[in-house]
């Protein structure tokens, strides 16, 4: 039977070396969710400022987005705050190999598409954030064999 060099299944004996496309995803979902963690912080924190500072841009989408911020409210940002650091954490435990972060990300991922729904009224989830959930979803399942 032929192995093949790149891609090497860990064993006790011989120490995995996480592969490069597993790397690439664990780093593009540090800086996301750990942007949206931040931001998240920063909303619970200032949210009764917010109005005020969306009012004073004089962006067209300014009503729009402070339409979805007041009708969201504080504890979904608090709520979405949770969520991203559990995906953060799931990735930092497939970044070491740990098959248990894989089911941290997955769970946190689908119950970010969730909380919307739910806590705001008439909110459509975008398709462009169904597609990219599911596509790091399927990139970690993917790699998912290199962790234990």
């Amino acid at each position: 039977m032929e192995t093949n060099s790149n891609t090497q299944i860990p064993n006790p004996t011989n120490p995995a070396k996480r592969p490069s496309s597993l790397s690439m995803l664990c780093i593009l979902t540090f800086i996301g969710s750990g942007i949206s963690l931040i931001s998240s912080i920063f909303v619970v924190a200032a949210f009764h400022a917010i109005p005020l500072l969306i009012e004073q841009t004089k962006m067209p989408e300014a009503e729009q987005m402070l339409n979805i911020i007041t009708a969201a409210g504080r504890p979904f940002f608090a709520y979405m705050g949770i969520l991203y650091a559990a995906s953060l954490a799931g990735a930092i435990m497939m970044w070491k190999l740990r098959k248990t972060g894989f089911h941290f990300y997955v769970s946190s991922q689908l119950l970010m598409l969730a909380l919307p729904l739910i806590m705001i009224a008439g909110y459509q989830i975008p398709f462009t954030t169904i597609l990219l959930t599911a596509s790091f979803v399927l990139g970690y399942a993917l790699n998912s064999r290199f962790m234990r």
